[in-house]
């Protein structure tokens, strides 16, 4: 061995192999976690709206983004918006629970028996379709105006994407998989459990992260049209009242749990499903 390549082996600050891979790691992922194009971008029209607002634009209907700023910061320590908050956040988390789990239930019992499928395929179709909005009267006669009608709203909404990810996730497992575990000695239940499932994790997770997003839209609906508590109720109230400001601080309250909550959706796909190696990469990006 030469000198030269004893030297640049042994020198105490001579990488090896996939250390500098390592090292730039928690880099890209802090970038990726504060995401610096999109909020110099998201910065950069909250001032070009500022300016549009206060020269172009001069409308009640129309506050400008340091008024709708004063008058949330004013709303969150009045404490009238945090009530909202929280019975919308409670009324949301509850029914997308009841709903992922109902739906990867059901879905993985369907995708695993063509009996099954074949016994509730009419009934899937028939219901499928339906729009939540649409039964929301119907749930109002049956369970009264309440977070309880709130919470049947979501679930039957958020239910499906989950369902049906849930469904072609396991039926799309390999069939070599399956029979290469049926050699090794496992059992029916222990294929379904061990194989199927986690080979299906991917789909039930974007399911999952469909729903979600369907489950706010729904809560804040259901709010709004029912008038039974919650952001979508304060967002009604205050456009009644002509408070603008207030309405669209209201307004800006719900993008941002939607934002917070598709960011905890995709850290946590992330951290379970992390044999994946598509997810790990785009979350590294």
């Amino acid at each position: 061995m030469s000198a030269t390549t004893a030297e640049r082996v042994d020198a105490p600050g001579a990488d090896r192999p996939g250390a500098a891979a390592r090292r730039r790691r928690p880099t890209r992922r802090w970038r990726s976690a504060v995401n610096l194009r999109g909020l110099v971008f998201a910065i950069g029209l909250v001032l070009l709206l500022e300016l549009l607002t206060a020269t172009v634009v001069t409308s009640v209907y129309v506050p400008r983004p340091s008024e709708i700023g004063g008058a949330l910061i004013s709303e969150l320590q009045r404490g009238d918006l945090m009530s909202g908050i929280g019975i919308t956040l409670g009324a949301y988390l509850q029914g997308l629970a009841i709903a992922a789990v109902a739906g990867v239930v059901l879905g993985a019992g369907l995708g695993a028996s063509d009996l099954a499928y074949n016994t509730f395929r009419i009934l899937i179709e028939f219901l499928r379709p339906l729009p939540s909005v649409a039964l929301i009267p119907f749930s109002i006669l049956l369970l009264g105006v309440g977070t309880t009608t709130t919470v049947a709203m979501i679930v039957f909404a958020s239910f499906w994407p989950i369902l049906f990810n849930t469904y072609y996730g396991v039926r799309a497992v390999n069939p070599v998989a399956i029979e290469s575990a049926r050699i090794f000695g496992l059992n029916r239940r222990q294929v379904f459990f061990r194989v199927q499932i986690p080979s299906a994790a991917v789909n039930i997770a974007a399911g999952i992260r469909i729903s979600s997003a369907i489950a706010l839209i729904l809560v804040i609906t259901v709010e709004i049209l029912t008038r039974s508590g919650g952001l979508g109720y304060y967002i009604v109230r205050m456009q009644v009242a002509i408070r603008t400001e207030d309405m669209y601080a209201g307004i800006f309250v719900v993008g941002v749990i939607g934002y917070v909550v598709a960011l905890a959706v995709a850290g946590l796909e992330r951290r379970v499903i992390f044999w994946n190696s598509d997810i790990r990469e785009g979350g590294d990006r």
